[in-house]
């Protein structure tokens, strides 16, 4: 084939050259020393890149098995775990016995394969020339595993709710008594006002009430929210165990406490402790459950009460895994010292008693020696522990949510449901306000707060049929809202008077208007604009200190 020709003149054919050529030996440009590629960066280079924090990440980490290995890898921890289903689930202890005993026996069987290994032969003699094969029993190590798994799976998360219902009990009791600073009180601005009232008779359970701070907690308006059941807040990453306890438990008539991730309406995630009880009447029936939640995620992130969360994040950060108690830990390179770790205090006596015989001779005053070791005793004052949880109790909630009525709104206010610890002989149907004693003007400012559909925390004078005098209490009450827009109920917590004081004050927070001709308020809108002479508020002394807030305007974060 004849080569091509361009004005009468044969080419040789040959490839473009590259933009940047300029007479190079290889076609190609030669890069100066100023000509750093660097230098096309548009963003700062990302070489000490830190990962983003993803909540999602953090609560699967949280209910790891990775994170129960960290609590048996440290005594302390440990100890906080099996006190905690001692006191609260001790209908999980033999779970965890029986875990033990069999780490227990897997760890010998360890140490007695590390004996084997030592084993030196013996010249002449042929048959401890031969290999041993190393002992195994793997139905023993699978059913530690199996018990490891519902630990981790149904205890382990028990655990977590515990410790966080401490916090934020402490929070919200400090909260309503009036005892955190200024600024921790801006912060927890709505702590104790998410509330949800659902029906179990309607077909789904749905949400038949809720409390403005809902809404606001989870985005949704209060038109989506209504008429639905609360399974709307579950997403991808939600854990699914959490959900069927919680199913359970609603289905037979139990209280329930679980953390669990949940979404808002942006799609962002939120760790939840959402904390129900049904709500019996006079006969028994379960009418209604009600709900109560806490955003935990500020929690969460900064592993408060949590520093086994807090060592496992800090594994993982440097790319390692806590040690598996099924294997023998390389760090520690000795069986008969991950055995001890495991023995009783039965067994350590025997060990102390009769260990080393063969090796040493036995003295006559040996066996009374060993009884200055008797197992120390453990007394415990029934008055300082925290009852156990258990769902024998209908209606009760957890941490400062265990004392609570729930009362009609005005203008009826009586008494609709109580919690167990409320829950005296008379008192359902009977008028709220007549469990109010104290000053007339508290009464009436209570009252009018009420009538208004305003918010209201108050300390009162609680009266009871046992105590006519009364006891100082806090009462935190927050209005429930219906489709309607009116206020269907009135979720009302008590708390008791940290302080030894007989003074009493009120004050409220907007909320819902109620469309009902009720006594109006004319005290000040706003409670610390009020200027204080000599430590009182408006000329009043503090015994009769009536104020009313201007409302709780952010959802709940700790």
């Amino acid at each position: 084939m004849s080569k091509p020709q361009a004005n009468g003149v044969d080419h040789e054919p040959h490839e473009l050259p590259a933009l940047q050529a300029d007479a190079g030996a290889n076609g190609y440009y030669e890069l100066e020393e100023a000509d750093n590629p660097r230098s096309f960066d548009l963003l700062k280079p990302t070489e000490n890149f830190t990962k983003e924090y993803s909540l999602e990440r953090s609560s699967q980490s949280l209910f790891s098995k990775d994170h129960l290995q960290v609590i048996f890898a440290d005594p302390t921890f440990l100890l906080r775990f099996t006190t905690f289903l001692g006191v609260h689930r001790p209908q999980s202890v033999p779970l965890l016995v029986h875990y033990l005993d069999s780490l227990k026996s897997i760890r010998a069987i360890h140490y007695a394969n590390a004996i084997c290994e030592g084993l030196d032969p013996v010249d002449g003699l042929g048959f401890t020339q031969q290999p041993l094969n190393k002992t195994i029993n793997p139905a023993l190590e699978a059913r530690a595993n199996a018990a490891f798994d519902l630990l981790a799976r149904e205890e382990l998360p028990a655990f977590i709710c515990h410790q966080y219902i401490q916090v934020v009990s402490a929070s919200i009791s400090a909260r309503i008594t009036g005892s955190l600073s200024a600024q921790l009180r801006e912060a927890s601005e709505g702590l104790a006002e998410v509330f949800c009232l659902t029906d179990p008779s309607r077909p789904d359970n749905p949400i038949v009430f809720a409390s403005e701070e809902f809404n606001r907690t989870t985005q949704y308006g209060m038109g989506y929210i209504l008429g639905r059941n609360c399974r709307f807040l579950q997403g991808p990453v939600t854990n699914p165990h959490s959900v069927r306890r919680l199913r359970e438990a609603i289905s037979s008539g139990k209280q329930c406490q679980e953390v669990f991730l949940n979404y808002r309406r942006d799609g962002s995630p939120f760790m939840n402790l959402l904390m129900v009880a049904p709500l019996c009447d006079s006969r028994g029936v379960v009418r209604y459950h009600i709900g109560a939640q806490v955003d935990v995620s500020g929690l969460v992130k900064e592993c408060v009460e949590l520093e086994s969360f807090q060592r496992l994040l800090e594994l993982q950060a440097r790319g390692e895994k806590p040690p598996e108690h099924q294997t023998p830990n390389p760090e520690k390179n000795d069986e008969l010292r991950e055995l001890s770790e495991m023995l009783n205090q039965n067994e350590l006596s025997t060990i102390r008693k009769y260990g080393g015989r063969m090796h040493r001779e036995v003295r006559d005053d040996d066996d009374e020696s060993v009884h200055s070791h008797q197992p120390r005793l453990l007394i415990k004052d029934p008055n300082t522990l925290t009852p156990p949880i258990s769902g024998s109790a209908n209606g009760r909630l957890s941490g400062v949510y265990q004392h609570y009525l729930l009362v009609r709104p005005y203008p009826s206010l009586r008494i609709l449901f109580a919690s167990p610890s409320q829950r005296v002989p008379g008192v359902l149907q009977s008028p709220f306000m007549s469990k109010i004693g104290g000053s007339n003007r508290v009464r009436d400012e209570l009252t009018g707060a009420l009538a208004e559909g305003r918010g209201v925390t108050a300390k009162v004078r609680w009266i009871t049929k046992l105590d006519e005098e009364g006891r100082n209490k806090w009462i935190h009450c927050t209005p429930l809202v219906g489709s309607n827009g009116n206020i269907g109920v009135w979720m009302v917590v008590v708390v008791d008077d940290p302080k030894s004081s007989s003074k009493f004050s009120v004050s409220s927070r907007n909320a819902p208007a109620v469309p009902s001709e009720g006594p109006k308020s004319t005290t000040s809108s706003r409670a610390h604009d009020s200027p204080r002479v000599n430590g009182t508020s408006n000329g009043y002394s503090d015994a009769d200190r009536v104020t009313l807030g201007g409302g709780s305007v952010t959802s709940l974060r700790i």
